[in-house]
């Protein structure tokens, strides 16, 4: 059973918990999580989903999306933008936990342990380090407990998934269907006419210019401008570290030193049987009292095949990883000394005490998060003052230059920027927004104080208004140049290509006339939608195209870099799955069988949502 969980789960459990920051990616909820808002957001079938759920759904979104596009302004991920789909993904994984538990399904505390030890995260050196995954989970406002409550619930939703999942099959004439569409093969012929090759031969006028520029002077305005003065408070503004003394260092350390539970540890390895017979407990207790090398009896008996590689080792515990029997046991251990049988829901156990560890905490090593720490709290009570009063005073202000100087803070000016934001300070939608709003623009007023997030604001005050304006043919001429250009290129692109079209229409080989025109040609013999010597573009346009009845099938498409090209469909042979390799057969079950299981489960979604009752 515990192998069959391991090799099952443990891939899942690892794209689950990899980053601690982002435990719960799928659902972004932890509801047993320390905090006071419990306000509903949701309802779904009479369970209530807290508003703080949501929240924390929310910021588990923002790090993923952050995560997967380096660079990304956090500004522009707005939380109304992203609530109705998260709500969305809370309903589903709700209505599949209620699901699950109408269903029995269930892990014991031994599956969830070995997970817990399995994970990446939680993990140094290669082996579980008791100190990580208590940091890591503190981080994130759980207890050992709680923590182990909330995955279980995730790890049963995602057993009722994968068993949706994977009840899909596909029979064999399905499998035929299927290859003779994915492995169809096609003859075609096709040549190239670029358009970079018509740009270089045109030549244009003065008039073309002229007169371009006068039919489209509305393309050539700027667009209006606003520059702003600005206040910009935040903790990292205020900070000053001469306010920090060795004293408060020293202070500080001795507080956490004595709220800390500096516990031993203790590493433990074991034998397990999931369900032995007397004979073989009795077995293996004659070796161990032999004096048999305990790792030569785990390898020989041991159904705990993660740890068995390890000699059974565990990794450390201080007394809440592991079900109560076995830390109880582990607990009455020297290093070294192996235990009586012990019984937990996993099976029976032998258990070794391998090593004891007394966790330690020293000033050299928490010193720069403790002067953090201390900066920061220096600067709370300020900012929070100073916050009130720049909205103070601010409001109604005639300059902002006077509340920059009695707060005591510097006043800046922005570059020029349009509505489509810029860089720095205006690269923020909420400033952008602020700065062209009626009230900043047209009554001259101070913005609201914006709250940019991470303990930053800001207040601003139009500077200068700049208004849009017709640009003069001298600012715009490189321009109007190009597009004049792209235009006549687009036309005489048109009409050549058109008459290239038409003549293998007519009859002529594409290799005729591409030759008669000195153009690139190619033909493509069984060619497949795997091809990679092919141009990707014309390859998806030909497989595209409807299979030739009499005569080829010719069609005339433009590139997205602007070519225009013809290609000439001549045969088309449909793919047949007993000349498929088992190789490709077997990928192609294993397509099939994954497009059908996730119809499969949206099916089953669908179905579930029909039924709930659900309250936003």
């Amino acid at each position: 059973m515990l192998d069959s969980f391991r090799t099952n789960m443990r891939g899942m459990a690892l794209g689950i918990v990899i980053v601690i920051g982002a435990i719960f990616a799928f659902s972004g909820t932890g509801s047993l999580l320390t905090v006071a808002n419990v306000d509903t957001a949701i309802v779904v079938n009479d369970i209530n989903i807290s508003e703080n759920d949501v929240v924390r759904a929310i910021l588990s979104q923002k790090r993923r999306i952050l995560a997967e596009n380096e660079g990304l302004d956090p500004a522009v991920l707005d939380d109304e933008m992203l609530r109705p789909g998260v709500i969305e993904q809370l309903i589903t994984r709700e209505l599949f936990a209620q699901d699950s538990i109408g269903q029995n399904l269930t892990l014991s505390q031994q599956d969830i342990t070995n997970l817990i030890l399995d994970i990446e995260g939680f993990q140094s050196e290669g082996k579980f380090d008791q100190n990580l995954y208590r940091f890591a989970i503190q981080q994130q406002g759980y207890t050992s407990a709680t923590f182990n409550d909330v995955l279980k619930d995730d790890m049963v939703v995602q057993q009722l998934v994968s068993g949706v999942s994977s009840t899909a099959f596909t029979t064999n004439t399905e499998l035929s269907a299927l290859a003779g569409v994915t492995e169809q093969q096609r003859n075609y012929y096709y040549l190239r006419l670029p358009v970079k090759g018509i740009e270089d031969l045109i030549e244009l006028s003065d008039t073309q210019v002229d007169d371009y520029y006068q039919n489209n002077q509305a393309s050539f305005t700027t667009d209006a401008k606003v520059r702003i003065d600005y206040i910009e408070l935040s903790s990292d503004l205020l900070i000053d570290a001469s306010a920090i003394s060795e004293d408060q260092v020293l202070a500080r350390f001795e507080e956490e030193v004595e709220n800390r539970d500096l516990a031993e540890s203790r590493q433990a390895a074991h034998i397990l049987l999931s369900e032995p017979t007397p004979e073989e407990i009795d077995e293996i207790q004659t070796k161990l009292n032999a004096g048999v090398d305990f790792a030569v009896l785990v390898k020989d008996y041991s159904e705990d095949f993660g740890s068995a590689e390890l000699g059974g080792d565990l990794g450390f515990t201080s007394g809440a990883t592991f079900p109560e029997a076995f830390e109880a046991a582990l607990a009455g251990l020297e290093i070294g000394q192996v235990s009586e049988p012990v019984n937990t829901d996993a099976g029976t156990h032998f258990i070794k005490l391998l090593d004891i560890q007394q966790q330690t905490y020293e000033l050299s090593e928490q010193r720069s998060r403790i002067e953090r720490e201390l900066l920061k709290e220096s600067t709370s009570d300020l900012l929070v003052e100073k916050l009130q009063n720049l909205k103070e005073l601010s409001f109604n202000a005639e300059s902002l230059a006077e509340v920059a100087q009695d707060i005591g803070l510097e006043l800046n000016t922005s570059e020029a920027f349009s509505q489509a934001g810029g860089s720095g300070i205006s690269a923020f939608p909420a400033v952008v927004k602020a700065a062209f709003s009626s009230e900043v623009v047209t009554d001259q007023y101070a913005s609201e104080v914006l709250d940019l997030g991470d303990d930053r604001y800001l207040v601003l005050k139009l500077n200068e208004y700049i208004d849009a304006r017709q640009q003069g043919l001298s600012e715009v001429r490189d321009r109007v140049i190009q597009l004049v250009t792209d235009q006549e290129s687009k036309n005489q692109l048109a009409e050549q290509g058109g008459t290239l079209l038409a003549r293998v229409i007519a009859g002529e080989s594409v290799e005729t006339v591409a030759k008669s025109e000195s153009l690139d040609w190619q033909v493509v013999i069984d060619g497949t939608r795997r091809d990679t010597s092919t141009n990707a573009e014309i390859g998806r346009k030909v497989f595209s195209l409807p299979r030739p009845v009499t005569e080829s099938t010719v069609e005339g498409f433009y590139l997205s870099n602007g070519d225009f090209v013809v290609v000439s469909l001549t045969e088309v042979t449909e793919g047949r799955l007993d000349r498929l390799t088992s190789q490709q057969r077997t990928a192609l079950v294993s397509a099939s069988i994954v497009s059908r299981g996730s119809r499969d489960l949206d099916a089953y979604q669908g179905s579930l949502l029909v039924k709930a009752t659900i309250v936003k």
